[in-house]
């Protein structure tokens, strides 16, 4: 049954968080219905991403996105007007065959992403109802543990930090706000912590808003966010998560990783996540390993008791999701919808993985925008795990701050994932710690 149709799509050119240009659409319907997406984009872009079109002009220095802006207003468009709005289905299928290239090539990703989006938010207005209900239907529920990205990798002055995120999970909250509280103390603890250990003229903010350290000894770093953990009284109460980003300090030619100084094997790259994993409550490593080995990640998933995850890895492509499950490379897959460059093929990944038994992890990108859908995504698809990202900056903050909305509008229909039915999910041994504090110290709010 129609309920509106598509009336108007029209296209700008805004700044994500990291300052750079990108597409916004909005999308109008005849019924006066309104629905608008952007599209973000990562710092670390694997290989296998669907396309992002910018300009390589003088605006911008090159990363201007008035390509497809016009790709929205005179190619989409004028195929999409009179559409359906609800029929998402459809309308991504045909902006699919519009593009004619396996990658988005033609008309990017950016574009056909924004749109997506933003016939979504349409529909779900149309209808009267909140996305992630539009998008997961009545049973969207489950409220994911969130992941916290403490400290960030990358450059620090002249040293490399070259494991990525540095990441900490709540295991003993019974909501997501209670989740956010407890992640966002240890995060104001982090900060005195850092200083104690390093000096306070190394307080700085890292490339995805969390801090940074002049350390590139992943273990050190470890013990620095569980030293965070225990002053701010949770101590037992957090699991570590890795993003290593392997691609990005590997070299195809030499078929070597540059880590710590040395040129390493993947043999070594295995042996030492094993021991930092065995050292430290670490529970999920994300691509530890070039974006091509499929092999190396299936012998990780094979002897490592913990949450494998493949990001640059499976790119949120079905394709590379099948071959890794045929090969047992990974047992997690971190969801990005502007990866693949619409919400209908995102949504056919996430019931594919699931149906297969990969643990979903939602994320947001680096470079995004603060109606970033990906905390109703998470929901819809009942996400166990989600990385919003660091608590600070407009757009993490808004994820998390949609997540507690959307925990409260639910009302008693709200489930908080339970960890350690995840661990057992994962196949780890569960080993929750007793709660470290009262429940009246937990509940007292720091100032």
């Amino acid at each position: 049954m129609s309920i509106a149709q598509i009336r108007s799509l029209n296209g700008r050119e805004i700044l994500d968080s990291k300052g750079r240009p990108t597409i916004e659409v909005d999308v109008r319907t005849n019924d006066g219905s309104f629905g608008r997406g952007s599209a973000p984009c990562g710092s670390s872009v694997g290989s296998h991403e669907a396309f992002v079109l910018v300009d390589c002009d003088r605006r911008f220095m090159g990363l201007g996105v008035q390509k497809a802006i016009r790709n929205v207003e005179e190619i989409i468009a004028p195929a999409l007007i009179g559409m359906d709005v609800a029929q998402q289905k459809e309308i991504d299928t045909l902006m699919i065959e519009l593009d004619q290239s396996p990658n988005k090539t033609h008309l990017g990703a950016n574009a056909t992403y924004s749109v997506s989006i933003a016939v979504a938010r349409a529909a779900a207005s149309s209808l009267n109802m909140p996305l992630h209900r539009y998008l997961g239907g009545e049973k969207a529920n489950i409220l994911p543990i969130p992941m916290f990205n403490m400290i960030n990798g990358g450059w620090y002055g002249n040293k490399r930090i070259e494991f990525q995120e540095f990441l900490l999970l709540p295991t003993m909250a019974q909501t997501y706000a209670e989740a956010l509280r407890m992640g966002v103390e240890v995060f104001y603890q982090l900060s005195d912590v850092i200083s104690k250990r390093f000096g306070e003229q190394h307080i700085r903010t890292g490339n995805s808003a969390g801090f940074v350290v002049p350390e590139n000894d992943p273990s050190a770093i470890v013990e620095t966010l569980l030293e965070a953990v225990g002053e701010a009284g949770y101590e037992g109460e957090f699991k570590v998560g890795l993003d290593c980003a392997a691609s990005h300090f590997y070299d195809k030619a030499e078929g070597k990783y540059s880590f710590k100084g040395n040129k390493v094997t993947r043999e070594e790259i295995i042996q030492y996540l094993e021991e930092l994993g065995n050292a430290h409550p670490i529970f999920m490593i994300e691509d530890p390993l070039d974006e091509d080995d499929f092999d190396g990640f299936a012998t990780m998933t094979k002897h490592m008791n913990i949450l494998i995850c493949g990001d640059d890895l499976f790119a949120t492509r079905i394709e590379r999701i099948k071959k890794g499950y045929r090969l047992g490379a990974g047992n997690g897959v971190m969801l990005k919808p502007n990866m693949v460059g619409t919400i209908t093929e995102a949504l056919e990944v996430a019931r594919w993985a699931e149906e297969h038994e990969f643990v979903l992890v939602p994320s947001i990108r680096s470079g995004s925008t603060v109606d970033d859908p990906i905390a109703d995504i998470a929901v819809a698809v009942g996400a166990p795990l989600i990385k919003p990202g660091a608590p600070r900056s407009g757009e993490r903050t808004a994820c998390h701050n949609q997540l507690v909305r959307i925990e409260e509008n639910l009302n008693g229909a709200a489930r908080f994932q339970s960890f350690e039915s995840l661990e057992q999910r994962v196949g780890v041994r569960t080993t929750a710690a007793p709660r470290g504090r009262s429940e009246q110290q937990r509940n007292h709010q720091r100032v």
